[in-house]
């Protein structure tokens, strides 16, 4: 029906153009013209398929061109049974002005009705394309535009990310516009009428490697589990590419005054902000220990519960302790025991440089701004009960839910590392990869976290018929509640996905972080 009523609209009005063949009109109008825009000079910002993840709407909004019209008295007339006194008030100091001004904008309902019924000279009800529409996504990675860009072509400016970050690619052109053709004395041409005319030059789209309907499924689910804070990034497990990129809460983009006091901070991509990682870090110190010796996978530990490490004791997962238990095992079951008693047999030194060669402490350079670096402790400052705990993901040291994505999917790609991409076609050349560690390393990571999510803490994020590979965490926040990870992958046997989901301050990762990983996996298999 909206698509029908805008359809209406526009029939009011001729549209000019090459394809219509007026030679005379058609550059007249786009040299002298009196006109308001009814579109943004700026490109698109789409998925992979070419879907605008801003899914722009048409709205009517209402332009006056004072010295159009015949009797001012009449059509002040009629708008007063139409619009609110503000917008009268406005239209009377116009009185006399010799060039058409937008009065409204985002009018709908009863009063659109009746401004489409108003056939008086210098009153147009025009379409007008809205750039982020009530079904847009991915809002944290497309960002907005300063709101009053409808009304002051100098405000055509990107304020957060793709829209900031590629101001210079997708701003540029002429929008479309309506309006009246005129003379050189800028006198309406007899005949005329009042004309809409297309873009000129419009700048071309900005393709993304996101798939809207990963980003959908994502979105949805992030909102059927009541994520008020968090955020989701789902990776192709082979090329690196951001399929889905989701931060949690969103934001009026038409409206981004509405959110500048909010506590939550709305404008914060979760997904690219770092935070601590708890267990889901543990996998890193395994694949460290594995590359340095690789019998340790044969090896058993004792956790009775706890470990001490100087005066201080440090508590397991599991109270009453895990008993003999293997490194797969203890990878499975999530044993800060086992993890510890492995990573204080090597030097702080290399295990923050072996984070720092899996891209822990600096940017991925994926184009949004303010991507978070993420800590690393200095490990010259380090002492035994540091190392502990940088070997279960806490303490000093923060890491991006998109450097955990990169992470897992080294480990799905058999060790091979590729850095994230979000623009499709970019960095196609120096992004084929580099290993990382080995393939056995990768194997047994891989088996480890297979574990995990039939008999270990992931178990709430098995897949069905597909089933999921991954790591839960829980990570302190130092406030009420922690933070819930869960990161891993699916299918088992060929990895189409790697995903990872952050919950801030809201449960741990077996009970919060896992279902949604699931049922995020579930919809992208299904």
């Amino acid at each position: 029906m909206a698509f029908l009523f805008f359809i209406g609209v526009l029939a009011r009005y001729q549209l000019i153009g090459p394809a219509q063949g007026d030679l005379l009109v058609s550059p007249a109008f786009l040299q002298r013209h009196k006109g308001v825009p009814v579109s943004l000079a700026r490109g698109r910002i789409v998925d992979r398929y070419g879907v605008p993840l801003h899914y722009p709407e048409w709205s009517l909004s209402l332009a006056i061109c004072p010295s159009e019209v015949e009797n001012w008295d009449r059509a002040m007339e009629t708008l007063e049974q139409i619009l609110d006194p503000g917008t009268l008030e406005r239209i009377r100091g116009l009185r006399g002005a010799s060039t058409p001004v937008k009065v409204a904008r985002n009018i709908s309902g009863e009063k659109a009705q009746k401004l489409l019924l108003v056939n008086e000279p210098g009153i147009w009800a025009i379409p007008e394309e809205i750039r982020y529409g009530k079904s847009s996504i991915a809002r944290h990675v497309v960002g907005h535009i300063r709101p009053n860009a409808y009304l002051n072509p100098e405000d055509n400016v990107g304020e957060g990310g793709l829209e900031e970050e590629y101001q210079a690619f997708l701003a540029g052109g002429r929008p479309a516009w309506v309006g009246n053709v005129t003379t050189g004395e800028g006198d309406p041409i007899p005949g005329a009428g009042v004309r809409i005319a297309p873009p000129e030059n419009p700048p071309p789209d900005l393709v993304t490697t996101l798939d809207a309907r990963v980003q959908l499924a994502v979105e949805k689910a992030l909102d059927e589990h009541n994520v008020s804070q968090g955020a989701v990034v789902v990776l192709d497990a082979d090329s690196a590419e951001i399929l889905a990129m989701a931060s949690r809460p969103s934001y009026d983009q038409n409206r981004p005054d509405l959110h500048l006091q909010d506590p939550d901070a709305p404008f914060v991509n979760r997904a690219i902000s770092a935070f601590p990682p708890g267990s889901v870090w543990k996998a890193l110190i395994v694949s460290y220990a594995l590359e340095k010796d690789p019998s340790l996978l044969y090896e058993t530990f004792t956790c009775t519960g706890s470990v001490e490490v100087g005066p201080v004791r440090i508590a397991c997962g599991r109270q009453d302790g895990h008993g003999t238990i293997t490194l797969k095992e203890a990878l499975a079951q999530s044993c800060n025991s086992c993890l510890i008693q492995l990573g204080l047999r090597f030097s702080a030194t290399d295990l923050v440089n072996w984070a720092k060669e899996l891209g822990f402490g600096e940017e991925t350079d994926v184009p949004l701004p303010n991507e978070a670096r993420g800590t690393l402790p200095n490990p010259y400052t380090m002492y035994a009960g540091d190392i502990a705990n940088f070997c279960i993901g806490q303490g000093y040291i923060t890491a991006t839910p998109l450097q955990i994505a990169a992470f897992y999917r080294t480990i799905a790609d058999q060790g091979v590392y590729k850095a994230p991409r979000l623009i499709l076609g970019e960095r196609e050349g120096d992004n084929s990869g580099k290993r990382v560690f080995s393939e056995e390393t990768a194997e047994a990571l891989s088996s480890a976290l297979l574990m995990g999510t039939r008999t270990g803490t992931g178990q709430n994020a098995w897949v069905p018929v597909y089933g999921s590979v991954g790591k839960t965490g829980t990570a302190e926040s130092g406030l009420s509640s922690p933070h819930a990870w869960f990161a891993g992958w699916a299918p088992v046997l060929k990895p189409e996905y790697v995903v990872v989901v952050f919950v801030q301050e809201d449960g741990d990762g077996p009970s919060r972080a896992a279902p949604l990983f699931r049922d995020i996996c579930t919809s992208l298999l299904r």
